[in-house]
């Protein structure tokens, strides 16, 4: 199975790091969350959702590191508040959009285009924790760090 693969088939996903680690590329982790054993009755705003089962991760958990070598733009939603505003797209955590409204945010307030700096996609990145847009020309670089 490949890196892409195992993201895409996780349920569960934790953002963990993210940052720049050269001018204008984007470097982030993706770390595979563990279902504890114990169950636990949990109420919502007061209301009983029934028995669950914690997920968290520790030293343990599978960490992917995730590189754009370079970006148009990029944003960080906490997942909460995300709509995920796009219905043409392939994948499930790593999903990539044809049609998107942060990539039609990024055509309006920017000058990219497909003559410069060429062809550009929309790859959002789903976690428990937070979602990661970014536009760019160039495909992720996907390793597997633990």
């Amino acid at each position: 199975m490949s890196n892409y693969e195992r993201i895409n088939s996780e349920r569960n996903i934790f953002l963990t790091k993210i940052f720049e680690p050269e001018e204008n590329s984007l470097e982030f982790e993706l770390t595979m969350g563990i279902v504890g054993e114990l169950e636990k009755s949990h109420k919502i705003l007061g209301v009983d959702i029934g028995p669950s089962r914690p997920v968290y991760h520790n030293e343990n958990s599978e960490i992917f590191k995730i590189t754009f070598d370079r970006y148009i733009a990029y944003s960080v939603i906490n997942e909460s508040y995300e709509s995920l505003g796009g219905t043409e797209y392939v994948g499930e955590k790593i999903r990539t959009y044809k049609k998107s409204n942060f990539l039609d945010y990024v055509k309006a307030d920017t000058f990219a285009t497909s003559d410069y700096p060429g062809e550009f996609k929309h790859y959002a990145f789903i976690s428990l924790n937070h979602i990661v847009n970014v536009v760019s020309t160039v495909e992720p670089k996907i390793e597997k760090i633990n």
